[in-house]
């Protein structure tokens, strides 16, 4: 067996040390990195809008909250929904009428639900082709396509808009326009959906809705039910004399039917 001289001892002395620090020096620059991690997403969270965070829909205003602008994705995509049903090609349907029936039933079920118990806070401003509608005090629109790169009829403030613009140039969110941005599949069934915050016609904002974390959508159109009819008691016995009569009541009819 061979035997450690001094100078082989002190070698391995030396590379043991190394690989110590060296170590020890992969675990400090990783605990450094994981710090630094935190510590930038720490600073994001706590970081002032003025300093760049994106911001969320309630920053801009506490009327847009996440479930409602999920209830309203959820009524765009039942409308949606109920246009790729009835899409029939064998009777002249095709993408411009799917899409044309797309949008107007997404209309159809915002106005239904205006009002309605847990829509209170929803309501229509134009039910024209121009389709506006309100969350609390603050209008939106709605459109398909790409949230990232809206289109230019959808960046352009409505009148109502643009009187709120005027009337309130002091206001934070100023030159604020706020729509919700859907995507689809091949079939033109809702695919997803995000809020957009416009500035100047381009995107500031864009969040995606958690569609897929939300509680099913329930629309009660009314509490009303139909008053019942009170029926007279069945008649037990023989009915032949009663069918001869209706027979007879039928056949002097105007026009025998």
């Amino acid at each position: 067996m061979a035997s450690l001289t001094p100078e082989t001892h002190h070698s391995f002395s030396w590379s043991g040390l190394l690989i110590f620090h060296l170590a020890e020096c992969m675990l400090r620059a990783r605990a450094t990195r994981w710090l630094t991690m935190i510590h930038m997403v720490d600073r994001i969270l706590r970081m002032p809008d003025s300093e760049g965070m994106m911001m969320r829909p309630w920053d801009y205003h506490p009327e847009l909250t996440e479930e409602r602008l999920v209830k309203v994705a959820q009524l765009l995509a039942r409308g949606r929904g109920s246009a790729v049903d009835r899409f029939d090609p064998t009777i002249g349907d095709d993408n411009w009428t799917l899409g044309v029936c797309a949008y107007n039933y997404g209309c159809f079920e915002i106005a239904r639900a205006e009002g309605t118990p847990g829509f209170e806070w929803l309501g229509v401003i134009d039910p024209g082709k121009h389709f506006q509608f309100r969350i609390g005090g603050v209008p939106m629109r709605f459109w398909r396509g790409d949230p990232a790169e809206p289109t230019a009829k959808i960046s352009v403030a409505t009148p109502f808009e643009q009187l709120l613009l005027d009337l309130e140039p002091g206001d934070p969110t100023a030159g604020m326009l706020f729509r919700i941005g859907v995507t689809t599949d091949v079939d033109g069934a809702l695919l997803g959906a995000s809020f957009v915050a416009l500035r100047n016609d381009q995107p500031e904002v864009v969040w995606p809705l958690p569609l897929d974390e939300a509680e099913p959508l329930i629309v009660l159109l009314g509490d009303g039910r139909p008053e019942g009819l009170e029926l007279p008691p069945p008649s037990v016995g023989d009915h032949r004399n009663d069918e001869d009569q209706r027979g007879g009541e039928i056949g002097s009819s105007s026009d025998g039917v």
